[in-house]
């Protein structure tokens, strides 16, 4: 069954790699400033979350597209 035409994907592989790319950075930058480190593992765990939301959100609409409510 194909996704309604209103029902887009959300772009979760991009947003995977964006926070990969930043817990690379933090883990590089850990040796020389603990604080840049901090920050960057912070902003990649609010990523994680909202690319977490974004596929619960579009499973729902999944769900509610196939059963027709």
């Amino acid at each position: 069954m194909s996704n309604p035409p209103d029902v887009q994907p959300p772009d979760v592989q991009r947003a995977l790699d964006h926070c990969m790319t930043n817990i690379k950075g933090a883990s590089e930058a850990m040796a020389d400033d603990m604080y840049d480190a901090a920050m960057r593992l912070g902003a990649a765990e609010m990523m994680l979350a909202s690319a977490s939301y974004a596929v619960h959100k579009h499973a729902a609409q999944l769900t509610q597209a196939q059963s027709g409510t």
